[in-house]
């Protein structure tokens, strides 16, 4: 059989989308605001010979040696100076507003722990701006066209216009696709793509009629052989499962806000479950798109709708969060800033939060552009639930839902005593935290009893609040009550001091002495110069991206946000962005690879199209459809491109090594979720019932770790695991269950339409040590051992393990190591996970 060797095979030059998108959003800006006026080719005086205007230069470093070391946070000087451990040497200095926030510090640690990764170019020079011109005739920017299908040479190859189109690009430079794959690659294909699960080995001869039927489909007799192949699979909860883990990395998907303090959201699972059931059901894209965005402000058909609808806009909720940061209005311009970054780049493609601080150095997207969108964010309250850093800074609320909505709640419950007993405990922390704070305000007596230390009332402010959310997730008889993520409009006007009250956005009950976020109602947002909050510029009416907008005006309903407006902007078929951006998804998904290859930024700094007009047919088919996902699917997956072998022809790669003509298909490593799960279902051991929550939801709210939440760590979340689908293990920031990170999961704090794909020494040795790894192939052993003879069960492992019967040389191969026993089986089925054609979907 044919083992993988897992190599290392990275580029220390190269630079991922989401790490280029990473420091454009968090780097950049903070460079040019705090560090270009002293530390560039445009300083008027450069200081300490350090230019940090370059890749270059900044590697380079000044007077005292390089200013980062890619990896190395403790060797790089810059890193030591951000941490500004005295005013001598700490930057910025004092006149440029000294110590930068915790939360951007993280962000610098975090990008040098990446590599230092750095698009910017040139030795000693500023990257230049944008050329107006040739940024505004950017093709995703011109309206959908309506190509014409082409007729290509050889008519009778084609099945579908989808290879007419691919066909056509061929023939134009005199190459030819390989042959069609054979029936067993073509069914393990489809179902891996679909379902994320290999084929059930005990019904291979059917699946391969399935087969015969999906590439005949193009002729008059197939529509029955439709309805009983891929229609099947489509109909499946294993399909929506399988695609709305795809959509959860756009989302950036996660159960804990990240950052500097890693703190549980126990009801982002309902989001999830919302994905889920919108790919199951088909809901139409425009549709998801305006639920995500603004589906507190569509009308509902009653309680349970009106849940649906608030859980989807958890989308706006689930991003990362630094709660730790002291100044609330800071934090609700950086929350309003991921929001616009989510949306902008998960439904359009585009990179506007590049353009907070300065006009974007690429895009026809100005500040002024960044700040009408930030308008509307900035008006609406999020309720992300926790009880947020030190001294409950940032913390939030959840949405309460009436019991009538139906909605499924967890397993957990309160002791009515215990919830008794905290209630006493809060109004007790209440008292001496009132008291306290009122003793050390101007004039206040210093008389009578020992008087609280700073820290004394900083741990009691905090663990008030950290009690309140005890008590708040409870009824008083110890049920949990009906709560959800997502977001809802603020008031048209500020209210009052809401002192006393509970379940409040900006803070607990009597948040006294709190500073407010200054965006407490809905309002446009201000500019702020340079992106600093204490530069204000004049408002800028909420709207749209003018260049992008082609005209259209947003025409906000009073006392509105402007989401829903934005919502269906987005949505419409005359938004040029929105379903070439699906489509090419969509490809990407089945294919390894985009039309456009950078599936998450369609701006001037992203990749042409490779087939633009088959992209443009695709994007006005799918409209036509009414936005069908499923429609779109299954028009990709029975064209006779997708079909097609992923053998090598000498010709064919001498003149497109990259395949980018598509003459065969691309061999894909299988992504982390679907290694496990294939390895649960060829034991035998999966259980697709679906699962409410997770180990995170179950937790309830705290920080990951740490002395006051020991109920979760990061030890049980790196080792979670279970019999379900990996869809349904817990999604934690900045840790990973180990089965999902060794294979390239996610990273859940950006949007990501690509997953990088490595293949690296580690992969190798979970294989070959991994306890879950050994149980599987000792499950899938006494599987196979209960088959009558040594062909007989290795014949049934190959159809498990690869969907195909065995070859001739991995037979012999297998037989060398028979000694009829559990532990050779269990050799056999272990070598079987770490070969190519198990890790592998050719």
């Amino acid at each position: 059989m044919r083992l993988i060797f897992l190599l290392a095979a990275t580029s220390a030059g190269a630079i991922t989308p989401e790490h280029s998108a990473f420091f454009e959003a968090k780097i950049r800006p903070v460079l040019a605001e705090k560090c270009y006026s002293c530390h560039s080719a445009q300083a008027e005086k450069l200081k300490g010979e350090l230019l940090l205007d370059t890749r270059a230069g900044t590697l380079k470093g000044g007077e005292n040696g390089p200013a980062i070391v890619p990896g190395d946070v403790n060797k790089s000087l810059l890193i030591t100076a951000l941490r500004w451990h005295d005013a001598d040497t700490g930057m910025p200095p004092q006149n440029k507003g000294g110590k930068l926030p915790d939360s951007v510090i993280a962000d610098f640690e975090q990008w040098v722990k990446l590599g230092a990764p750095d698009p910017r170019e040139g030795a000693a020079s500023v990257v230049k701006a944008y050329d107006p011109v040739s940024a505004k005739s950017w093709w995703a920017y011109q309206p959908l066209t309506k190509p014409a299908v082409p007729q290509p040479k050889d008519a009778g190859w084609a099945k579908t216009d989808i290879d007419r189109f691919i066909l056509a690009k061929l023939e134009e430079k005199k190459l030819k696709p390989v042959a069609d794959a054979n029936a067993a690659t073509l069914t393990r294909r489809l179902y891996l793509d679909l379902t994320g699960l290999p084929p059930p080995a005990e019904q291979s001869a059917q699946f391969s009629v399935l087969s015969s039927q999906i590439q005949n489909l193009s002729t008059k007799h197939s529509a029955l052989s439709t309805d009983s192949s891929v229609d099947s699979l489509l109909a499946t909860r294993q399909f929506a499962e399988r695609w709305a883990r795809h959509w959860l990395d756009v989302a950036r998907f996660a159960e804990t806000t990240g950052r500097d303090v890693n703190m549980t959201m126990p009801e982002a699972w309902r989001y999830r479950d919302y994905v889920i059931e919108a790919f199951q059901a088909d809901k139409p894209f425009d549709q998801f798109i305006r639920e995500q965005i603004a589906g507190d402000l569509l009308p509902d058909r009653g309680d349970a709708d009106r849940a649906k609808l608030l859980i989807a806009t958890g989308f706006l909720a689930v991003g990362p969060k630094a709660l730790n940061g002291t100044d609330p209005r800071q934090f609700a311009v950086d929350l309003a800033d991921e929001q616009i970054d989510a949306v902008s780049q998960a439904f359009m493609g585009m990179t506007i939060a590049c353009a907070r601080c300065h006009d974007h150095k690429f895009d026809p997207i100005s500040q002024r552009d960044y700040t009408a969108l930030a308008g509307i964010f900035l008006s609406t309250d999020t309720r992300f639930g926790t009880p947020g850093g030190v001294q409950g800074r940032n913390a939030a609320s959840l949405i309460e839902v009436p019991v009538s909505a139906g909605l499924k709640t967890l397993d957990r419950r309160m002791d009515p005593a215990l919830w008794a007993r905290k209630k006493v405990e809060y109004d007790g922390l209440v008292a001496r935290r009132d008291a306290a704070l009122a003793s050390r305000a101007p004039g206040a007596s210093q008389t009578g009893g020992a008087q609280m230390t700073g820290f004394d009332i900083v741990r009691t402010i905090t663990r008030a609040k950290q009690v309140e959310m005890d008590i708040i997730a409870f009824n008083p008889d110890g049920s949990l009550k009906p709560r959800v993520m997502g977001v809802l409009d603020k008031p048209a006007i500020a209210p009052a001091a809401r002192r006393g009250r509970m379940n409040s956005s900006t803070g607990g009950p009597n948040s006294r002495g709190r500073r407010g976020s200054g965006f407490e109602a809905i309002a446009d947002s201000p500019l702020f110069v340079r992106g600093s909050i204490d530069k204000e510029s004049d408002a800028v009416p909420r709207g749209l991206p003018e260049f992008i907008a082609h005209g259209a005006k947003l025409e906000i309903a009073q006392g509105t946000s402007g989401r829903l407006e934005l919502a269906n902007w987005i949505a419409s078929p005359q938004n040029t962005l929105t379903a070439r951006v699906t489509v090419n998804r969509v490809w990407h998904w089945l294919f390894g690879r985009g039309l456009v290859e950078s599936v998450d930024n369609f701006g001037a700094s992203g990749a042409l199209p490779s087939h633009p007009e088959l992209l443009d047919y695709l994007a006005q088919q799918f409209i036509a459809d009414g936005w069908s996902l499923k429609k779109l699917i299954k028009r990709i997956v029975t064209s006779r491109v997708y079909q097609l072998d992923t053998r090598y022809d000498e010709a064919n790669n001498t003149a497109d090594p990259d395949n980018t003509l598509l003459w065969r298909m691309n061999t894909r490593r299988l992504d982390a979720e679907t290694i496990r799960d294939a390895m649960l279902a060829a034991s035998g051991a999966l259980d697709l019932t679906p699962q409410a929550g997770s180990i995170v939801a179950k937790a309830g709210d705290g920080p990951i770790g740490g002395e006051r939440f020991q109920i979760l760590n990061e030890e049980m979340i790196s080792q979670a695991n279970g019999r379900f689908r990996s869809l349904y293990l817990p999604v934690a920031r900045n840790v990973q269950p180990e089965t999902l990170a060794v294979f390239d999961f996610t990273d859940p704090s950006v949007v990501l339409g690509a997953r990088e794909t490595t293949i690296v020494p580690p992969q190798a040795l979970y294989l070959m040590n991994s306890d879950f790894v050994s149980t599987q192939a000792a499950i899938m052993a006494k599987r196979v051992m209960a088959e009558n003879g040594f062909e007989e069960r290795f014949n049934l492992a190959c159809r498990l393990a690869y969907g195909r019967e065995p070859l001739a040389d991995e037979l012999q191969a297998a037989k060398k190591l028979d000694h009829n026993d559990l532990a050779s089986w269990t050799s056999i089925c272990r070598a079987l996970f770490a070969s190519a054609d198990f890790l592998f979907i050719n």
